[in-house]
């Protein structure tokens, strides 16, 4: 008896040991099947959000001028007018809001998109193409009153719904003299030449102003400098290289040094000089790409684009001056070339542009 019962004994130790086994076996497998799934939860995740990314950079919106149209007086306050939009890139667009801001008065105006209350906009879905595509807006805001001369000019901005803005100054001084002075042309660069077309920014003023005249500038205050300039080129895009520069040569008839202030390219999403605010152009994983002209016909010349300089040497966000030494609110005379460096039809090139003159602290 004592024999069979150590014999069922061990057959039971048996079953439980192979019971334990393959216990732990699932255990282990439902681990795997569960890492498997999570990671590929965490791919389908992380592709759809390069997805996203993808298409938030085809994102491309261009405001054609005049910018607003069609405007008319409600009654009762209220007025309605069209902005005037395209579509450069291959993604069809929706916006998601628009922002108005006033120089003058730094009043900002925010409307949504819908068809009731007091600011709003209809006809925010932008197809890839549409040329001339009127938004429709309804609004406090009295586009009426703004002089053509430009004394009193507001900044527009669109929000689409995948994050991106675009914006334009409204309204767009174009001169009034013959032949094309609007634009500098070297190679397949195209600098515009308008009120609006050179802005900056330091600390203390973080929304970009015309930088023709720069007033009042303290010694040792961090400046950066917006620039537009557009690719005429229809056969190809083009690459900035890190080593792009915006000069400043201080003229020493006005008692400044007579030395070369230079302000290096910095990443697009630069908005002021600053630890938090200004950032280090990456001319590898993040460069500046001016998309090759969609339309050689245009004759606005392709696509604009922003070019911000900011940085005190290449490839990093150290702040830079206008000028280091004196003090108080002097008034200084530059002349501004630029060192464009860039890849074209994957050839490095180099140009130099003669720009345009700026004064710091001018009465006048």
């Amino acid at each position: 008896m004592l024999k069979r019962l150590a014999g069922r004994r061990k057959g039971i130790g048996t079953v439980l040991g192979a019971g334990y086994f393959i216990i732990i076996v699932l255990a282990i497998f439902n681990l795997i099947m569960w890492e498997v799934t999570q990671y590929d939860a965490y791919r389908q995740l992380v592709n759809q959000m390069n997805q996203v990314d993808q298409e938030r950079i085809s994102e491309n919106l261009e405001f054609v001028y005049p910018v607003i149209t069609d405007r008319k007086d409600l009654g009762s306050g209220k007025y309605s007018f069209n902005l005037t939009i395209r579509n450069a890139g291959g993604i069809t667009i929706s916006t998601a809001r628009l922002y108005f801001y006033n120089y003058s008065s730094n009043a900002l105006k925010i409307i949504e998109e819908g068809i009731s209350g007091v600011d709003y906009f209809t006809n925010g879905f932008i197809n890839p193409g549409e040329s001339n595509h009127k938004i429709s807006v309804v609004s406090t805001l009295d586009m009426n009153k703004v002089p053509a001369d430009g004394s009193r000019p507001f900044i527009i901005y669109l929000a689409t719904e995948r994050g991106r803005t675009f914006s334009s100054v409204y309204p767009i001084t174009i001169p009034k003299w013959g032949g094309n002075p609007g634009f500098i042309d070297i190679g397949p660069l195209r600098f515009k030449f308008d009120y609006y077309s050179l802005n900056y920014t330091t600390p203390s003023k973080t929304v970009p102003t015309p930088a023709w005249l720069i007033s009042p500038y303290s010694s040792g205050t961090a400046i950066m400098f917006f620039v537009t300039v557009i690719n005429t080129a229809s056969d190809d895009d083009i690459r900035l290289k890190k080593y792009t520069v915006f000069d400043c040569i201080e003229m020493e008839f006005t008692g400044a040094s007579g030395k070369i202030s230079s302000f290096f390219i910095v990443d697009r999403d630069s908005t002021w000089p600053g630890a938090s605010t200004m950032f280090p152009y990456d001319e590898v994983n993040d460069p500046y790409i001016l998309p090759r002209n969609p339309d050689p016909n245009n004759p606005q010349g392709g696509i604009t684009n922003i070019i911000k300089f900011g940085a005190a040497s290449w490839g990093t966000a150290d702040v830079k001056c206008l000028y280091t030494g004196g003090g108080g609110y002097g008034q200084y005379v530059y002349l501004v070339l630029m060192g464009f460096y860039y890849v074209y039809r994957g050839q490095n090139y180099g140009a130099t542009i003669p720009f345009v003159a700026i004064r710091t602290n001018t009465p006048t």
